[in-house]
Order: structure tokens, then C-alpha cells, then sequence
């Protein structure tokens, strides 16, 4: 009888070990570089801007913080065509513009999956009309036979058909491919101008 209990015992035992390590192996999010794979995870979302719109206003007065490329607490936002805008906390993203007081200093550009914000960016408006054309960097390749466009950050944008050439010193520019454009003046040597009517890239502009 004392053998029976003594096995019994020893089984609760090794029963109640199992079930704690499974249960730290569950809760825990850096267990064998399991934390820092989920990171990098969220960081190496597709930059494949499908929204593009001015900022009216930030329902947040703190506006938005990030810390290591991810948002800190969540915040929301109205564009200027009157959509509201949800950003969660630990939503990848990358911040350039903080005037946010100044109504219309910022453009955000995202990539959405329906309602759920998955990577975002904002950034300064800029150009002699702000709140119509916005300066990118260069345009690096083209993707679904010249539909979308690589911008030399990595962003994915669409592209007007056509995208107009243009050269300062060079009127040539317009007679030439947008794919022998890129070759010529990319990654450093042009700059992509988008449309924020259309939220589309219609021109690159080279800056020889």
C-alpha cells in the first residue's frame, strides 16, 4: 500500500513539472528567440502603400509615438477626404512629420489589410502645393508590368500610366522608357513625384 502511494505521489509529481513547463513555454514570448522573431516579423511588412491622404486633425492629442520602428499605444487620426484612421499599438511604422498641431502638415501613406492599419508612414507635406503633390524618393523598378513602382526606401507605389519623364537640363528625358529612366538616373539621382488626388506616382523628375 505504501509502495502504491509513494508511485502515485511520484506521478502528481512529475505530472505537475510536465504541465509548468509547458505552461512557461505558452506564456513565454522570448523563449528560444521566439519575442525577437515576432518583431522582426512586423517589421518586414510590405511597405505596399494602398492609402495615401493629408491629416485634417489627431483625435489623440499625444499624436503618435514610436520606439524601435513600432507604435506606442494606439491613436487615431482624420484625413482631409474625412476617413478616420485606427492605428494600434505595435503597429510598424516609421514617423517624419510631428507638426501636429498644424492642420494639413502631414501625409500618411499605408498599407492596409480592410480597416486594419499594417505599416504606415507620415510624413512632411512639401512642394510649391502641398496638399496635391508630394516628393519621394527615386524610383528604383517597376513591378506587375509598370503598374506599381520601388521607390529607393523600399515603399511600393502606384504609378500613372504614363508616368511622365522630366530632366532639367534635359528635354530628351520624355522620349526615353520609364525602365531605361530608372536605370539612367536611380537610386540617387531623381526624385518620384506623387499626385495626392490620385494617389499616384505621374512623375519622376531627374535632378542633373
Amino acid at each position: 500500500m505504501r509502495q502504491l502511494l509513494n508511485s502515485r505521489l511520484w506521478l502528481a509529481f512529475g505530472l505537475l513539472t510536465v504541465s509548468g513547463f509547458f505552461l512557461i513555454i505558452i506564456s513565454c514570448n522570448d523563449c528560444f528567440g521566439r519575442g525577437s522573431d515576432v518583431a522582426v516579423m512586423q517589421a518586414s511588412v510590405e511597405k505596399n502603400i494602398e492609402l495615401v491622404g493629408v491629416i485634417s486633425t489627431f483625435s489623440t492629442a499625444e499624436g503618435l509615438t514610436i520606439e524601435n520602428g513600432l507604435t506606442v499605444g494606439d491613436a487615431a487620426l482624420r484625413l482631409d477626404d474625412g476617413r478616420n484612421i485606427f492605428v494600434a499599438s505595435g503597429t510598424p511604422g516609421e514617423l517624419d512629420c510631428t507638426d501636429f498641431a498644424n492642420q494639413s502638415s502631414c501625409v500618411m501613406l499605408a498599407n492596409m489589410f480592410g480597416d486594419s492599419v499594417m505599416w504606415f508612414a507620415i510624413v512632411n507635406v512639401n512642394g510649391t502645393m502641398p496638399t496635391r503633390i508630394l516628393e519621394l524618393p527615386s524610383l528604383v523598378d517597376m513591378l506587375d508590368n509598370g503598374d506599381r513602382g520601388v521607390l529607393a526606401n523600399g515603399w511600393i507605389v502606384r504609378l500613372a500610366s504614363p508616368t511622365i519623364k522630366t530632366c532639367r537640363n534635359d528635354s530628351g528625358a520624355s522620349r526615353i522608357s520609364l525602365r531605361e529612366f530608372i536605370n539612367i538616373y536611380s537610386p540617387n539621382q531623381s526624385v518620384s513625384k506623387m499626385n495626392l488626388i490620385t494617389d499616384e506616382v505621374n512623375e519622376v523628375v531627374c535632378s542633373l
